[in-house]
C-alpha cells in the first residue's frame, strides 16, 4: 500500500440511504414520488454504492437529510477553517474575560455612578 492510500474503504452511499430510509420509514415507491421519478429509478440508485451529486442531492432534499455532511464527517481530513475557528473562539472567551476583569475595575473605581 502506497502513501495515498487508506486502510478504510469508501462509505456506499446507498447503505447511507437505506439506512435514512428505513429510520423515516419511507420506501422505494415514497421516495419515487417525492423524487417524481420511477420506483424502478429508486430501486436502480440503491443497488449503486456510488451517485451523481446532483442526484444525491435531490435525495437529500426529499428526504431532508444532508448526506453530505454524513459524508464529509467520516472524512479523515482536518479542515484548516476548523483550526482558525477553534482559535477565534478561544480569542472570543479571552476578550470576554478581559471585558468582565475590566468591568470590574471601573466599578471598584466608582465608574458607572
Amino acid at each position: 500500500m502506497n502513501k495515498h492510500q487508506k486502510n478504510n474503504t469508501p462509505v456506499k452511499i446507498n447503505e447511507l440511504i437505506r439506512e435514512e430510509m428505513e429510520r423515516q420509514m419511507i420506501g422505494p415507491l415514497a421516495l419515487s414520488e417525492k423524487l417524481n421519478i420511477g420506483t424502478s429509478s429508486v430501486y436502480n440508485f440503491l443497488e449503486k454504492s456510488s451517485l451523481q451529486v446532483s442526484r444525491l442531492w435531490t435525495i437529500s432534499e426529499a428526504l431532508q437529510y444532508n448526506f453530505f455532511k454524513r459524508l464529509a464527517d467520516q472524512i479523515d481530513i482536518k479542515n484548516p477553517i476548523d483550526s482558525r475557528i477553534a482559535e477565534l473562539e478561544n480569542e472570543i472567551n479571552d476578550l470576554k474575560k478581559e471585558r468582565d476583569t475590566l468591568k470590574e475595575i471601573i466599578a471598584l473605581l466608582g465608574g458607572n455612578r
